[in-house]
């Protein structure tokens, strides 16, 4: 058995233990609607990444173990790292609109990757990436990777466009990573991005508003991460929604774009 050179994206699902918690009430009752809040989200991310699989990858591989989801395939797979980053943001965004937060990082390296197999130096890189690094509710995408994904590419695309095909899924944060931004980045990949934009931002606003009033500081500080990046988008929204023709047909939805409010 020999190593392969592989992208390996490591993502862990914050908060799992309590949720895992409330999943039994005090008395040790199952608490069945916890349970099937979990077992949606997991399902929600499996499907994106086996039923739904964006890319045309013959050997891609993934790993399912409690809380954390490995997924690493080939490096010369053309145009694998931009339908993995595509499939990334919809767990993340989708997995935000069930109420959890996504944390990751996404290597490259020498990796063993099979049915029975998963360890290498490219998963204790993505791994530290994830627990080290990211820290917040980000999938944090290293620069290395991004090249790769420039250099193996469908041979239909230039570099150029390949480039910004992933650079219109990613944002660059404060500290320099790179991460993938389900918060600005979302609306393209949304079935009708006018319409379910609005519900998508209320049920993030609502996720991060429970998680500012945590009691524990840890929480807090993740939380807050998010309250600026949401605000900064909102913000975004508002100044330039008298440029948004494609809705000015709908009144109602402009209004309630209109009215969207920050988080204190």
């Amino acid at each position: 058995m020999n190593y392969e050179y592989r992208i390996c994206c490591f993502i862990d699902i914050l908060g799992f233990k309590s949720h895992i918690d409330s999943t039994v009430d005090s008395s040790g009752n199952d608490v069945e609607d916890k349970i099937r809040s979990i077992k949606r989200v997991i399902d929600i991310a499996n499907k994106i990444l086996i039923d739904y699989d964006s890319g045309i990858s013959k050997s891609k591989m993934v790993t399912q173990f409690s809380d954390s989801i490995v997924i690493s395939f080939k490096i010369e797979e053309n145009s694998e790292v931009f339908y993995s980053i595509i499939d990334l943001l919809h767990i993340s965004f989708e997995l935000a609109n069930n109420g959890y937060l996504t944390r990751g990082g996404v290597s490259v390296g020498k990796l063993v990757h099979t049915d029975k197999h998963i360890f290498g130096p490219a998963l204790v890189d993505a791994y530290i990436l994830e627990s080290k690094k990211a820290i917040n509710p980000r999938i944090i995408v290293s620069e290395e990777v991004i090249e790769i994904g420039k250099t193996f590419r469908l041979p239909i695309n230039s570099v150029e466009d390949e480039a910004e095909s992933i650079m219109s899924c990613i944002s660059k944060d404060d500290d320099g990573y790179y991460y993938i931004d389900y918060i600005t980045q979302a609306n393209d990949e949304l079935d009708e991005p006018n319409y379910d934009l609005l519900p998508y931002l209320l049920k993030l606003k609502a996720l991060i508003e429970n998680g500012l009033s945590s009691g524990s500081t840890d929480v807090i500080s993740k939380h807050e991460w998010l309250r600026i990046k949401y605000n900064n988008y909102i913000s975004q929204i508002q100044e330039n929604i008298k440029d948004w023709k494609h809705i000015d047909n709908d009144p109602q939805l402009l209004v309630a774009f209109k009215n969207l409010t920050l988080i204190k």
